[in-house]
C-alpha cells in the first residue's frame, strides 16, 4: 500500500508542475528548398531557401536557376512567372509516364524523378456529424475510385477554405484548411476513403480565438483535391507531417544536397461545398457500390 500511494504521489508531482523550457535550436546557413510538381493541370516549381522553425514567413522564390523537366526523350525549360512567384509551363503529366527534374542553381546541381500514376476520380464528398465517446465530432468524408484496385496505392490531399467571416477581418480570405497522405489500406476493394476529424461540436460552440483556424463558419467555401503519388513522394509528406512539432527535415526525394520533393501525380478536385451548420447531417455508413 505505501508503495502504492508513494507511485500516486509522485505522479501528482510531475504532472502539476509545470515548466518553461527554452530549446536552443543550432542556427545553419540556409539550404535550397525544390518543391516541384508536374501534374494534369501543369507544371510548377518553387525554390526558396530553408528557414527557421521558428520563422514563420514563407520567401519569395529565388530566381537565376534553370529548371528543365524531361520525359521520352522531350526536354522542357520551365521559366520564373513573376505573377505566381514560381518556375511554371503548361506542360501537363500523362499518366504512366516518368518524369525527370533537372535544376541548376547557384553552381550546384539537383535531380529527383517520379511516375505519374492514373488519376482517382471523386465519387463524393461531404461533411456529417460522429459521435465520439458522447461528443459531436465534425467530420469530413471523401470517397473515390482507386485507379489500381490490385495494389497498394498512395494519395495526397488537400482542403482549402475560402472564409468572409468576422474573425477575418471580413475580407474574402482563401487558405489552406487541412492537408494529409493516406494509401488505401483498409478501404474497400476498388475505392479510395477518407476520413478527416474537422472539429467538435463543442469546440464550434465556444467559439474561441485560439480554434478559428479549425472551425467552420457558414459560408465558408471549402473545395478538396486528391492527387495519387508514387511511394517516394508519400514517404516525403509522411515525414514531413510527422516532423513538423519538432522540427525536423523530411525525407527528400531530391538528389544533390538539397531539402523537398519532386512529385508527379494526378489531381483530381471536388464540387465546392458551401458550409452550413444546419444542413450537416448524421454520419451513417456509406456504401459507394
Amino acid at each position: 500500500m505505501r508503495k502504492i500511494l508513494y507511485i500516486i504521489l509522485s505522479i501528482v508531482a510531475l504532472t502539476s508542475c509545470k515548466k518553461e523550457i527554452d530549446f536552443d535550436f543550432n542556427e545553419i546557413e540556409p539550404l535550397v528548398v525544390i518543391e516541384g510538381r508536374v501534374t494534369n493541370e501543369g507544371t510548377k516549381v518553387q525554390i526558396t531557401p530553408s528557414r527557421s522553425v521558428t520563422d514563420s514567413i514563407r520567401p519569395r522564390c529565388l530566381q537565376g536557376a534553370t529548371i528543365a523537366i524531361t520525359a521520352e526523350g522531350i526536354t522542357t525549360i520551365v521559366p520564373y512567372d513573376e505573377t505566381s512567384d514560381s518556375y511554371c509551363s503548361p506542360l501537363s503529366g500523362i499518366p504512366g509516364t516518368t518524369y525527370q527534374l533537372s535544376v541548376d542553381y547557384n553552381g550546384h546541381h539537383y535531380e529527383a524523378s517520379a511516375m505519374m500514376p492514373e488519376p482517382a476520380p471523386i465519387i463524393s464528398a461531404d461533411f456529417y456529424w460522429m459521435t465520439m465517446l458522447d461528443e459531436r465530432m465534425l467530420v469530413y468524408e471523401l470517397w473515390a475510385l482507386d485507379p489500381y484496385p490490385s495494389q497498394r496505392n498512395q494519395y495526397w490531399y488537400r482542403i482549402n477554405r475560402i472564409t468572409h467571416h468576422p474573425h477575418f477581418q471580413g475580407k474574402r480570405t482563401t487558405e489552406p484548411y487541412r492537408w494529409g497522405v493516406l494509401d488505401d489500406r483498409g478501404c474497400p476493394p476498388g475505392y479510395v476513403f477518407l476520413d478527416m476529424m474537422s472539429t467538435s461540436e463543442k469546440t464550434m460552440d465556444k467559439d474561441e480565438e485560439e480554434h478559428w483556424k479549425s472551425i467552420l463558419y457558414d459560408g465558408d467555401s471549402i473545395t478538396c483535391q486528391l492527387m495519387t503519388i508514387d511511394r517516394p513522394v508519400y514517404d516525403y509528406f509522411s515525414s514531413l507531417r510527422a516532423g513538423q512539432s519538432g522540427g525536423a527535415n523530411p525525407r527528400t526525394n531530391i538528389s544533390g544536397g538539397c531539402l523537398g520533393y519532386f512529385a508527379a501525380g494526378s489531381v483530381t478536385r471536388t464540387d465546392t461545398i458551401v458550409f452550413r451548420r444546419s444542413n450537416v447531417k448524421e454520419w451513417r455508413l456509406y456504401s459507394p457500390s
